[in-house]
């Protein structure tokens, strides 16, 4: 037999034998195994603490059985990443995902990693539509305001209605402002800015519409708007026969109250006692910062031999108040309340 036909009865023997045993001869990858080192960011480069919603990471490579299930921590031994261990030389597809409590995937990314040695992938992950937003706040105060930080103690900042947090009155002017988290996605989301004292009155109220974006963070800078103006308040007196003042009439101290429009009474059953007569000599006072609104005026005093003059108990004097309006006494167009004798 010849050298040719050796080689083709060779052939044929090699054909044969994969005929019978059905076996396929694949070459093993060429390349060095190694490890892969995954690193994580999300939505252009924000670190975990920029989504404290993402609560655990997850890894996906198809035909790879990974530690863990793929499930870890946002960060891992200090590093928003993780090393994977022993892999093959060869090209591997993956899928990164981040969930939120509610195992929700929240951020998203997919790509492919070759392995000749150990590599390095250094992934940034999407937003999806489950993602929440965030927001910077800051607020100014009206111009030529008397009322700043000094008096107000803190801002208490409401999402569509529910509290987020009560923010020091210096945050808003500070930095970026107050940072708010875990916002859901809404073209009309309604911000909320109340302005209070140390005793929970409220000078300052504003309410805005707040655009929020899946992953992404939105900046509102706010003027706050008064929530309160000022009520001047003028009396005399009517003794049934004549109009007089308060010297006439013996009137040191006036009792005065305001009954809001939900019925309560601003200075409780006992009212305020102010002086009659002012320190300008004007029969009235102002009280400088009431929320804005419509009052019923209550005003009584004893004068001369114990006499008891008030206003009409059945029909008060009506006055309104309103939001950033500081009218003074000296204001021609206030109307004067007058209290009669029983």
């Amino acid at each position: 037999m010849t050298a040719h036909s050796r080689f083709l009865t060779s052939i044929i023997a090699v054909t044969a034998l994969v005929a019978s045993t059905g076996c396929i001869i694949n070459t093993p990858p060429s390349g060095t195994p190694g490890d892969i080192t995954f690193t994580w960011t999300f939505n252009n480069g924000r670190a975990c603490s920029s989504v404290p919603d993402v609560t655990q990471i997850t890894i996906q490579i198809p035909g790879q059985s990974l530690q863990n299930s793929g499930r870890y921590g946002c960060i891992n031994a200090g590093t928003a990443g993780i090393k994977l261990l022993n892999f093959r030389a060869g090209t591997y597809n993956y899928t990164v995902s981040g969930q939120n409590a509610q195992n929700e995937t929240v951020y998203l990314a997919n790509g492919s990693v070759t392995v000749s040695g150990d590599v390095a992938a250094t992934v940034d992950l999407k937003p999806t539509s489950d993602a929440k937003g965030q927001a910077y706040v800051k607020w100014t105060f009206p111009v030529g305001t008397t009322v700043d930080c000094q008096t107000i103690a803190a801002v208490d900042v409401s999402i569509n209605g529910a509290l987020i947090r009560s923010a020091t009155c210096a945050e808003g002017f500070s930095g970026n402002g107050v940072y708010i988290t875990g916002l859901t996605p809404a073209p009309n989301n309604v911000l909320t800015l109340a302005a209070r004292d140390a005793n929970g009155f409220f000078y300052y109220r504003s309410d805005r519409t707040l655009v929020v974006t899946a992953g992404n963070d939105v900046f509102e800078t706010t003027t706050l708007d008064w929530a309160v103006g000022s009520l001047p308040v003028k009396w005399t007196f009517n003794n049934g026969t004549t109009i007089v003042n308060c010297a006439q009439a013996g009137v040191s101290t006036m009792n005065v109250n305001l009954r809001d429009s939900a019925g309560n009474l601003v200075y409780g059953t006992n009212g305020v006692d102010v002086p009659c007569t002012n320190a300008s000599a004007q029969q009235g006072t102002v009280f400088p910062f009431l929320y804005a609104g419509t009052y019923e005026l209550f005003l009584q005093a004893y004068g001369t031999g114990s006499v008891l003059y008030h206003t009409n108990l059945n029909i008060p004097p009506q006055v309104s108040v309103t939001p950033g309006a500081f009218p003074i006494i000296d204001n021609p167009n206030i109307t004067v309340a007058q209290l009669l004798t029983l």
